[in-house]
């Protein structure tokens, strides 16, 4: 019963809202054992439901994890996040909060977790072309909450993350998802632009990098495996 439910958990952070055919056919049980946990689980305020209208028949239940059911699943990336903010707190030096505010404190202290996640992941990224560093970028910070997908949409790949593996934090201050853009940005090497995040309202975070000139194919070439390729490399 609780592998059952941490893997409906896994699936709904990781791919957002599901229905119970969905999650059914993704983790390999019945329907009707899904429907009892989605009861059990919406009780529990883990998860929400909501209907969806089709364009034929009767509207779809779908199921997405509450803001509690997050907050459980960020846990430790939430020690992560602590792990990175005390040293930089300790390591800030007088010139560089000398008559800032709070909010430029904060955003300062953010920098330097962008900036610990990307010395930690650093290794990892060995690509040549920007096509490679953005699969890579995707596959290591996978594994910190931030990315989840990437797509290859033409002239430009789009990284996308159906969960925020800090939402409190990044309901209270932008300078949490400023930081994950940043360490991005630093992984790959090359700009990078954030135009949606879960904790501003969207469905997802997203965020756009553009091809070199050499690298942009005629047709693109979809959704790429990233999920996949993470799931194999823990093994």
């Amino acid at each position: 019963m609780e592998r059952t439910r941490d893997e409906v958990v896994r699936i709904l952070h990781e791919r957002g809202a599901r229905s119970v055919a969905e999650l059914a056919e993704e983790i390999g049980v019945s329907a009707g054992s899904i429907r009892r946990h989605m009861d059990l689980m919406v009780a529990d305020g883990l998860v929400v439901s909501h209907l969806v209208r089709q364009s034929r028949g009767r509207p779809s239940t779908r199921f997405a994890l509450s803001e509690a059911g997050e907050e459980r699943t960020s846990s430790s990336h939430y020690q992560k996040l602590l792990d990175r903010l005390s040293p930089a707190l300790a390591n800030l030096s007088a010139a560089e909060i000398d008559g800032a505010d709070g909010r430029g404190v904060i955003d300062r202290l953010f920098d330097r977790v962008a900036e610990s996640m990307a010395r930690e992941h650093s290794s990892q990224i060995r690509g040549e072309s920007i096509g490679e560093r953005v699969h890579e970028v995707t596959i290591a910070l996978s594994h910190e909450g931030i990315l989840q997908e990437v797509e290859d949409a033409g002239d430009f790949f789009r990284l996308r993350n159906t969960g925020c593996p800090y939402r409190t934090t990044a309901s209270e201050t932008h300078a949490c998802c400023a930081a994950d853009r940043r360490a991005i940005e630093l992984l790959l090497g090359a700009p990078v632009e954030q135009i949606t995040t879960v904790a501003g309202g969207g469905a997802a975070c997203e965020y756009l990098v553009a091809k070199n000139d050499d690298e942009r194919p005629v047709v693109a070439s979809g959704l790429l495996p990233v999920l996949e390729q993470k799931g194999a490399s823990a093994r």
